[in-house]
């Protein structure tokens, strides 16, 4: 019983949704500021929501539903590029931590 107790914790822990948040600034406008919020499959951006398309080494692009823009996200120095047929923007993000 108590080995089933324990698979049956460690199966869902691995099924809990992994959200990760982001405080992002526009390279050139600074005081233009979003919240960010990426899952394994999604990430949301100024309230549009991008499905996730494929991972380059440290990079995850999405695409937003009408195949207009897409966004290439690196999570390990925090860079947003979007990127549509007329426009293409750069922000900073920093990811925000729990409380310890």
């Amino acid at each position: 019983m108590r080995l089933l107790a324990i698979v049956a914790f460690v199966l869902m822990a691995g099924c809990v949704a992994r959200t990760q948040e982001y405080h992002c600034k526009q390279d050139l406008n600074t005081a233009e500021t979003f919240e960010l919020k990426i899952t394994p499959t999604s990430l949301t951006y100024r309230g549009r929501t991008f499905g996730f398309k494929e991972e380059a080494g440290p990079l995850r692009r999405y695409r937003e539903p009408d195949q207009e823009n897409e966004i290439e996200f690196n999570p390990i120095d925090g860079r947003l590029n979007l990127r549509g047929p007329s426009v293409t923007v750069g922000w900073s993000c920093t990811r925000y931590e729990g409380i310890k």
